[in-house]
């Protein structure tokens, strides 16, 4: 059996279906099962369970060999990165060490660090620290940002605003991944025993800029490529503006400052010449896989 934790988010939905679809037994831990149902697979066991909440934790664990945790907190209140990348991530690593679990899988972020900018990579940076001070046979896996999630936010505004919001300048090169291929990577580490005590970092074949991600979404759907700037300095003053009320935005400012300012390229030379039957995604790739998808539904 594999607990997954974060099944609902971006990835895990990507996770919990190619798992369920390869043939194995999947549990997905859930706050609220009834609203997560409808976002599973069908085959697939939702347990109820709060990562902030230990004692939460153990019911979820019974018969489970693997525990890959996809979790991650940008929410509001007691739900952000030290309450759930951090000690949400310490709390799993307990209970699956004290229920005999083999294997854990963390998905952290890439250049996570104990002397990051960003509360997300110190806290990635404090579970992974954790996981190693375990028992338990680890892997960890360090995606850059993902491609779905990006290009979902300035496609909708593209779509139904008529221009896309891009933060900053839009003019910084950054290494987005598919959580498809990510998936692909965990379902890996989870396979190949080889992959245990192994920390990979993934990222996909572009460095693009968003002013290029509104071009490419711009060119799949017809429309032409129009963008409304947010600018650098207003999104610095919000971020120390919101801080005390709403931590989560000024969080999310915060990072929009960093992709538009920091070195965020990324070489995958290392995990497709190790993996070649890994295909990296293109963003023009899932931009039409998206559109289908719509299409579809």
């Amino acid at each position: 059996m594999i607990l997954l934790a974060g099944g609902t988010g971006h990835l895990g939905t990507a996770l919990a279906e190619r798992l369920a679809r390869g043939g194995a037994r999947v549990r997905v831990l859930t706050r609220d099962p009834a609203r997560a149902r409808p976002h599973i697979p069908a085959g697939v066991e939702l347990v109820a369970g709060d990562v902030r909440v230990r004692s939460s934790l153990a019911s979820a664990m019974v018969d489970v060999e693997t525990v890959i945790s996809a979790v991650t907190g940008f929410g509001p209140g007691g739900s952000g990165p030290w309450q759930v990348d951090m000690r949400g991530n310490q709390n799993l690593i307990a209970a699956a060490s004290a229920a005999g679990v083999e294997h854990f899988v963390l998905v952290s972020i890439h250049a996570a660090s104990s002397d990051h900018s960003m509360e997300l990579y110190r806290a990635k940076f404090m579970a992974e620290k954790s996981l190693l001070e375990s028992n338990l046979a680890w892997t960890i896996v360090r995606p850059t940002p993902f491609m779905e999630l990006w290009a979902g936010i300035i496609g909708d505004s593209l779509i139904k605003g008529g221009a896309a919001t891009v933060f900053g300048r839009g003019e910084n090169p950054i290494n987005f991944v598919s959580v498809q291929d990510v998936a692909r990577f965990i379902e890996l580490a989870v396979a190949d025993r080889r992959l245990r005590g192994k920390t990979l970092d993934i990222g996909g074949p572009e460095n693009l800029t968003l002013n290029a991600i509104v071009e490419v979404i711009a060119a799949s759907s017809g429309r032409p490529p129009r963008a409304r700037h947010v600018p650098l300095t207003a999104l610095r003053l919000g971020a120390g503006l919101m801080r005390p009320f709403k931590p989560d935005l000024a969080g999310l400012m915060q990072a929009a400052v960093r992709m538009d300012t920091a070195d965020m390229c990324f070489d995958p030379a290392e995990a497709t010449t190790q993996y070649p039957n890994i295909q990296l995604s293109r963003l023009a790739d899932v931009v039409r896989s998206e559109r289908r998808a719509t299409v579809v539904a």
